[in-house]
């Protein structure tokens, strides 16, 4: 059965109302011009990511090229390849053709990318001078990319586990990628002792461990889920979701779009204005991120604390 534009969008969204406001209206239109065709000719999405990542580590790499023509290429390939990284996830959903190994490629095809962009920013302002003195950025403008990658991740690794958990909790359990480092465990010990495979899940178990450490009262939150049958009642799914559908679209703060419009904005100011783009990653959204698991905590410990939300309301007599 043919199906409209509008209709392949919706089909293709993780989870209605959480996507960022760019996303909704930029990327998920041009992202879907792309994926009808790339369906058309059979390509699979891992093949998407990884042209993805090719066409964003291309842009940030231009970066190096302090002249009006490149950076507008620049900004113009780093937007293609963020709307191939969104047509890569509606391809797979549209066709159901999605794995962990898609997942993992994606956060790699993202990572480098990023890698590139900070590459490419540090070319570009180390002979700049620092803001307010006559002194040259030299080395230190590496260090300071190299905080903004560890910004990065940290940053990324928070919207990814809010939005799974979120998608989690609404779903009852049925749908999402939340996935926590016990079951990575038991998928390790699975898995053949040299194989690509059990590398990505070793990575992958870190990457969860990490996520549990930032975020105590939410692990006991689940924990005690899983006491119960690993059975999230209706109402404490409606219980989460009242306060959770607020904080989780406070976490497109931290995802790529916002930072992206804020480092185009200083491309293309004069003077080396690059500078503010690492600015407001450290300052404004590093903020945002701590602020929203303080707030998910605190909803996390007190749904713990109700035990009448761990009960179907059904099995009351």
């Amino acid at each position: 059965m043919k199906t409209t534009f509008s209709e392949d969008i919706r089909r293709a969204q993780k989870c209605e109302n959480i996507g960022d406001p760019i996303d909704t209206y930029v990327f998920d239109y041009t992202g879907m011009v792309f994926s009808r065709l790339f369906i058309k000719l059979h390509v699979i999405p891992n093949v998407i990511t990884v042209l993805s990542g090719i066409v964003g580590v291309a842009g940030g790499l231009l970066l190096c090229f302090d002249t009006l023509p490149l950076t507008i290429l620049a900004a113009f390939l780093i937007f293609l390849a963020t709307t191939l990284d969104a047509s890569d996830g509606q391809v797979a959903r549209l066709t159901k053709r999605y794995s962990n190994f898609g997942r993992t490629l994606d956060g790699a095809a993202d990572f480098a990318g990023y890698l590139a962009l900070h590459a490419g920013l540090c070319v570009r302002l180390y002979h700049a001078n620092i803001p307010f003195t006559e002194t040259e950025w030299g080395y230190r403008i590496v260090l300071v990319a190299a905080a903004g990658i560890y910004f990065f991740l940290a940053q990324s690794r928070t919207v990814d586990y809010y939005k799974n958990l979120h998608i989690y909790m609404l779903s009852r359990g049925e749908r999402g990628e939340h996935t926590r480092s016990a079951e990575v465990t038991e998928q390790i010990k699975a898995s053949k002792k040299w194989s690509f495979d059990r590398l990505r899940l070793l990575i992958y178990r870190e990457y969860t461990r990490v996520q549990e450490f930032e975020t105590p009262k939410t692990q006991k939150l689940l924990d005690r889920i899983e006491e119960n049958g690993n059975i999230i009642t209706q109402q404490l799914s409606d219980a989460y979701y009242a306060k959770s559908r607020k904080y989780v679209r406070a976490t497109n703060i931290l995802a790529y779009n916002l930072r992206m419009v804020v480092l185009f904005i200083s491309l293309f100011l004069p003077g080396h204005m690059e500078y503010l783009y690492f600015a407001f990653v450290f300052l404004f959204i590093e903020a945002a991120r701590i602020v929203i698991i303080v707030k998910y905590e605190r909803l996390a410990a007190d749904l713990t604390k109700q035990q009448e939300l761990f009960t179907e309301l059904e099995a009351i007599s």
